[in-house]
């Protein structure tokens, strides 16, 4: 087994297991020194879900060090021969190593998380050839994947909400206030406040 934490839409068991359909002990912990940040350019939602590729409204979420927050996250382990499906949708992100805690502060085993990544460090690193670049990023979309000028995409956010909310209270709060644009001052919590269009209607009294 190979244990992994997610933050975003892997909020959601559901999500996890359409990827991992055998992945076990699938539980909250919190990750210390993290925050969620949506930088990163979801070719997804341009490839699969029509979002036109010169919309801002088009980032998926990532993380990044930040010594004063702590996210609330899942960790679940995943059998070694499904992680390769996993590796392939989280495919732009860096991979790095976390020791996550539970709710009541006890260290849990290391496991892998998707951290931010750089455009060249990507091209380098995880296309071996321009080809390869072409068929996974560029015949959807041209320019830098990792932006500060971004923002969610609206159905992933959403998702991301439900799946949160769906843990109770205090997991959505964390997200909402440990999550951030692109831009790295303003928390998800403000930028709804300004967009309660984009708030599910079962979770508008809860987040505004």
């Amino acid at each position: 087994m190979i244990s992994v934490v997610g933050f975003g839409s892997l909020l959601s068991e559901r999500s996890a297991r359409d990827t991992v359909p055998g992945l076990n002990d699938y539980r909250l912990v919190r990750v210390p020194g993290f925050r969620r940040i949506f930088n990163k350019v979801g070719i997804v939602f341009i490839a699969g879900h029509g979002q036109p590729a010169d919309s801002l409204e088009v980032s998926s979420c990532s993380t990044e060090p930040c010594s004063t927050i702590s996210i609330i996250a899942a960790q679940f382990e995943c059998p070694v021969d499904q992680f390769t499906e996993l590796y392939e949708r989280e495919h732009r992100y860096r991979w790095i190593e976390v020791v996550p805690i539970d709710l009541e502060g006890r260290p849990q085993i290391a496991a892998r998380m998707c951290t931010g990544y750089t455009d060249l460090e990507y091209r380098l690193n995880k296309c071996v050839t321009e080809d390869e670049y072409h068929e996974r990023v560029g015949r959807h979309y041209q320019g830098a994947i990792w932006r500060d000028d971004i923002l969610p995409f609206p159905r992933y956010l959403k998702f991301c909400l439900v799946s949160a909310a769906a843990h109770g209270d205090e997991v959505l709060d964390n997200f909402l206030d440990t999550s951030f644009l692109a831009d790295g001052r303003t928390s998800i919590r403000d930028y709804l406040i300004t967009r309660p269009e984009l708030v599910p209607s079962s979770l508008r009294e809860r987040v505004c």
